[in-house]
């Protein structure tokens, strides 16, 4: 299988699961529409790395579709910032992978955890789903959930939700290459899947998605990215209680 990893973001998902032999075997390639710290991780770990430097959107997306089509890559895992368009949707159907900090369809949008938070939800969640030209709209392939423990600190949940993500794209991506993902009248179906677990939906099967863990960070660039969007949220849970 190949696989490209679209991005504009500093991409931590994809960051942790390079560290995999298995996710980094499947990665052709990094893409992005500008420079950014995502490629210097890909570098790092002797992935090659292209920068379609489009700033129009439908303009990258066709270039994008030249390159997918050129190096015949069979899926795409985005990280993207913007809305994919034109005929890149249509070549590329049930093909372009999306990760979403929420259960879709709640809380669409940048900032589903934040939003999820602040309307006060017991539970939260993420998403993982074939893309569409609506956002966050696709179909979905797995979702996970977890109790947002008011006794412990935002930051706390939204690593545990982060750490749902790596293990449901590492998982994801083992049900592509095993073929087992397929698209019926609409509905994303696993073959063999089971539904026995609480936190995952379908659950996982792949051992290296089962066991992986991600330590909470204590002092490192995540972690200071991670306050500077929980902050906010803290000063909302403290005014609310007050």
């Amino acid at each position: 299988m190949k696989l490209v990893i679209v991005v504009s973001t500093p991409g931590a998902v994809m960051s942790q699961l390079l560290k995999n032999e298995f996710f980094r075997s499947q990665i052709h390639s990094i893409v992005s529409d500008r420079p950014c710290t995502a490629l210097d991780t890909a570098k790092t770990h002797n992935i090659k790395t292209e920068i379609l430097l489009e700033k129009d959107r439908d303009v990258f997306c066709d270039r994008l579709l030249e390159y997918l089509t050129e190096h015949r890559i069979d899926y795409v895992v985005a990280f993207y910032s913007k809305l994919f368009a034109g005929d890149l949707l249509k070549k590329y159907e049930n093909r372009i992978v999306n990760l979403h900090p929420s259960v879709l369809p709640s809380f669409k949008g940048m900032d589903g955890f934040g939003d999820a938070v602040r309307y006060r939800v017991r539970y939260v969640g993420s998403t993982i789903h074939f893309i569409d030209d609506k956002m966050d709209e696709g179909k979905i392939i797995l979702q996970t959930v977890a109790p947002l423990d008011i006794n412990k600190s935002l930051a706390f949940s939204r690593h545990r939700i982060y750490e749902q993500q790596c293990r449901s794209l590492l998982q994801t991506v083992r049900w592509l290459y095993e073929d087992r993902i397929k698209v019926i009248d609409g509905e994303v179906l696993v073959d063999g899947a089971q539904f026995n677990e609480l936190e995952f939906s379908p659950g996982l099967d792949f051992e290296e998605a089962i066991n992986l863990r991600i330590p909470f960070p204590t002092q490192d660039r995540t972690l200071n990215e991670l306050s500077q969007k929980i902050k906010p949220l803290e000063r909302l849970r403290e005014k609310s209680a007050s």
